[in-house]
């Protein structure tokens, strides 16, 4: 499984890793205080992404090319990850963001 990094301050070791699908990657993140709307490059049918974060507990499954999280704590960065699974991990894509704060 390969990586490719939206963040490469982060998580330095994946800024020289080619990943398996060099068009797979975040197309957009759109942030509010409270929320996060994130898409990336469709890969192909018959997938589902698996979307999680380093700082919110669970993981989320989509057929989608995007997810919104909502709830988010205002003037927070959070770390996203976006896993392309068909019968196990095919490729990631992650990025990072910062919600606004209030005021």
């Amino acid at each position: 499984m390969n990586g490719d990094n939206g963040n490469a301050g982060i998580f330095p070791i994946a800024k020289n890793t080619e990943a398996l699908s060099p068009g797979f990657t975040f197309q957009g993140v759109k942030t509010t205080p409270t929320s996060a709307q994130l898409t990336w490059t469709p890969v192909d049918s018959g997938i589902r992404y698996l979307v999680f974060s380093q700082e919110i507990y669970g993981v989320h499954f989509t057929k989608k090319n995007r997810f919104e999280f909502v709830g988010l704590q205002p003037g927070t960065t959070y770390n996203v990850f976006v896993l392309v699974e068909k019968r196990g991990p095919k490729w990631i894509a992650f990025t990072s963001f910062e919600t606004p704060g209030i005021g």
